[in-house]
């Protein structure tokens, strides 16, 4: 079986929910995929958990070593190995539905001028009020705002192409947090990105807290309504300015302060 999606997965300290989300990956109907597992440093046991229930997966997983700390060095170490045509960033906190795989996949093969593919985040069961009033929120923000990104790095799948071709993660240009919606920035620049309402994945909610390495209202609801065409000057003469003022920087999504282990 041919690969065609390689899964680039950074973590650091995540002991008690790294295993979770492999074990979600590994139950993919589409097993056409490789699994990269970015070790940053970890100094916990979650190294030894992601290599424990990477092994169901045999040949397909890999854990690669990336000392440098910070996500975007462990996901430019993880693109670099990638050979597939496709790639997807996953979050070691957020589990994926058996289809994941097969979706992205399908949603590529059948979209060829689509340069990423975004899951719609939810934080209960699909089918119940919460969930779907949540994935017509989304479809409807990525109809209203076709040029913005609307999903996090837990959610993200590109062409390997276009992802490099935008210069793919790079400290040098962007090392604060929101690189998810930067990348994504640049990425579009070499095709449209696809929402489908079934496409779905289910973060942890225990980062929900964390404004301060976050942005504010004000500048959310200014990169929602900005002209696509002014993106250039949003991120790189404003927003970077304003995180960088208050030390926004990628490796602060480091600090845990949340419970070690899933509720």
């Amino acid at each position: 079986m041919t690969e065609r999606l390689t899964i680039v997965l950074p973590f650091f300290n995540e002991q008690g929910w790294i295993g979770r989300t492999i074990d979600s990956l590994a139950a993919q109907s589409d097993r056409r995929f490789r699994l990269l597992l970015i070790d940053n440093g970890s100094t916990d046991h979650g190294a030894a958990e992601a290599a424990t229930h990477a092994a169901q997966l045999g040949s397909l997983a890999t854990i690669l070593p990336c000392p440098t700390p910070g996500k975007i060095h462990a996901m430019a170490t993880g693109l670099a190995a990638v050979e597939t045509p496709l790639v997807a960033i996953c979050d070691a906190d957020t589990l994926y539905p058996s289809d994941y795989v097969k979706r992205i996949i399908a949603l590529f093969d059948r979209h060829p001028d689509a340069a990423a593919v975004m899951a719609i985040d939810l934080y209960a069961p699909p089918l119940s009020p919460e969930s779907m009033r949540r994935a017509a929120f989304i479809l409807g923000k990525s109809r209203r705002f076709p040029g913005k990104c609307h999903a996090g790095g837990y959610a993200q799948a590109f062409r390997t192409a276009a992802l490099r071709a935008a210069g793919g993660f790079d400290s040098g240009r962007w090392p604060y947090v929101l690189e998810d919606h930067e990348i994504v920035h640049r990425v579009m620049r070499h095709g449209r990105t696809l929402y489908d309402a079934d496409h779905i994945c289910f973060p942890s909610d225990r980062r929900t807290s964390r404004k301060s390495v976050s942005w504010t209202r004000a500048e959310r609801l200014l990169y929602r309504y900005i002209p696509s065409q002014a993106l250039d000057w949003y991120f790189y003469r404003f927003l970077g300015r304003r995180l960088a003022a208050r030390n926004s920087m990628g490796i602060a999504l480091r600090a845990k302060d949340w419970s070690s282990s899933p509720s």
